[in-house]
C-alpha cells in the first residue's frame, strides 16, 4: 500500500513539475480543473495462458524446414545466419528440405499470408529468428 502512495506521489509531482497543474487561460480555464493522463505501473499477478510446445521430430531425415526472418534489421539486411544454417543443412543433412523466408513487416507486425503458406506446405517445423 505505501509503494502505491509512493507512486502517486510521484506522478503528481512530476505533473506539477512539468507546468500541467498549470493554466493559463483566463475564466474559462479557471472553471475546469487541469488533468494529467498516467500509466499504471503496477504489475499484474495473473499469468498468461500457457500454451505447450510443439512436440519434438524424431528425426529431421526427409522433413521440410521453413527458416523465417523476422526482419528485425529492416530488410534485406539481417538473412545472413539463416543462409549459414541453410547452406550447414544442404552439406550436413541433405535429406532435409529447407525454405528460407523472411516476414513483411517489421518483427512485431504479424504476416498472416506467409503462416498461411507455411501451413499449407505442410512444413515439418519452423525455426524462427532474428538473423542479423
Amino acid at each position: 500500500m505505501m509503494r502505491r502512495r509512493l507512486v502517486s506521489l510521484g506522478l503528481l509531482a512530476a505533473a506539477l513539475l512539468s507546468g500541467a497543474g498549470l493554466s493559463s487561460g483566463g475564466a474559462a480555464a479557471a472553471a475546469e480543473p487541469a488533468r494529467i493522463t498516467v500509466l499504471n505501473p503496477a504489475v499484474t499477478a495473473q499469468f498468461a495462458d500457457r500454451v505447450p510446445l510443439a512436440p519434438r521430430l524424431d528425426t529431421l531425415d526427409g522433413k521440410t524446414l521453413y527458416l523465417v526472418d523476422t526482419n528485425w534489421g529492416g530488410f534485406g539486411n539481417n538473412d545472413l545466419l539463416l543462409k549459414e544454417m541453410q547452406a550447414w543443412f544442404a552439406t550436413n543433412l541433405p535429406r532435409v528440405t529447407t525454405v528460407l523466408k523472411v516476414k513483411q513487416g517489421n518483427f512485431v507486425t504479424d504476416d498472416p499470408a506467409l503462416w498461411r503458406e507455411i501451413a499449407e506446405a505442410r512444413a515439418d517445423g519452423v525455426i524462427i529468428g532474428v538473423a542479423g
